[in-house]
């Protein structure tokens, strides 16, 4: 196959990266699965700086997924294995794309509207300002900063900045399920703070969208047009599920549970806008949170 059908993808087995392998693959693409550990096969190692360089020469394009999970308690020992991962992985591998003699057309990583902060009362469009007021947007910082070698040198880099991505067979909805499925669900720390969203489906379309439109450079607000309130999110989900969904968690027992992880996800308030994605002319499947939820949960 020609190497401008050559997809190198970090993060091949997350919900994420299985869902747009069969995307790409479905669209005659070769997609060639690139670990975030060097074992002997191709990847990379952001713990001793090993990379496989001769893998991405070439190539027709860069995704890069990868990253230690956020959705975990946060321990001093977790916070630095997901900030060193994002930064010094994508580091890595900028700096390595940007040395090759073939580069790629484009580079698309990962990021979250968590650049933006933690509770904004405005609607954030890409130029909105930026914060570094919290763990997650310090990591955002650093992830995207990281991507700098390969946009110096020459290659088009797409920031995709996600939030809570929707499917029933992973991530944050399929953690969600079963207390919604006992009636046992419902509003969250009040219920008022706003979330954007995004259906994997759509965002997997997204990626693929960034991928062959080269105009599109820059961050990239990797959400559905209409966020919803965490208690809208609540309801609606009831309603799909056809169960009560009116037992509320005090913001207290959030925190209880899940310490700084659960404030700094669950609690924000951020409701992002796919400005750039709609006036570049992309069209959400499942622009609202009903359809989305059907499609998630196979309805």
């Amino acid at each position: 196959m020609s190497a401008h059908r050559r997809i190198i993808l970090t993060g091949a087995t997350g919900l994420i990266g299985k869902a747009l392998a069969r995307r790409l693959t479905e669209l005659d693409y070769e997609v060639v699965p690139f670990r975030s550990r060097h074992d002997g096969l191709k990847g990379f190692n952001h713990l001793t700086g090993q990379i496989d360089r001769e893998a991405l020469e070439g190539a027709h394009a860069v995704i890069h997924l990868a990253g230690e999970s956020i959705a975990q308690r946060w321990s001093e020992a977790a916070k630095e294995r997901i900030l060193t991962s994002r930064r010094d992985g994508t580091r890595l591998l900028a700096e390595a794309l940007a040395g090759l003699k073939q580069k790629p057309e484009v580079f698309i990583s990962m990021s979250g509207i968590n650049r933006y902060g933690l509770h904004r009362t405005d609607t954030l469009e890409e130029s909105s300002a930026v914060s570094t007021d919290g763990f997650l947007p310090l990591v955002t910082e650093a992830w995207e900063n990281a991507t700098l070698p390969a946009s110096k040198g020459g290659i088009r880099t797409v920031l995709l900045r996600t939030s809570l991505v929707l499917s029933g067979s992973g991530g944050g909805l399929k953690q969600m399920l079963p207390a919604f499925r006992l009636g046992l669900g419902g509003p969250i720390g009040g219920g008022r703070q706003r979330m954007s969203w995004i259906g994997l489906p759509d965002l997997v379309s997204l990626i693929v969208w960034s991928l062959e439109n080269p105009a599109v450079h820059g961050p990239l607000n990797a959400v559905a047009p209409h966020p919803v309130t965490q208690a809208e999110l609540a309801r609606t989900l009831g309603l799909a599920l056809n169960r009560p969904s009116f037992l509320p968690m005090p913001a207290w027992a959030l925190c209880l549970l899940f310490g700084q992880m659960g404030h700094e996800t669950i609690l924000s308030d951020l409701a992002a806008s796919p400005r750039a994605a709609q006036e570049g002319g992309f069209r959400f499947g499942t622009p609202d949170l009903t359809s989305a939820l059907k499609q998630a949960l196979g309805h």
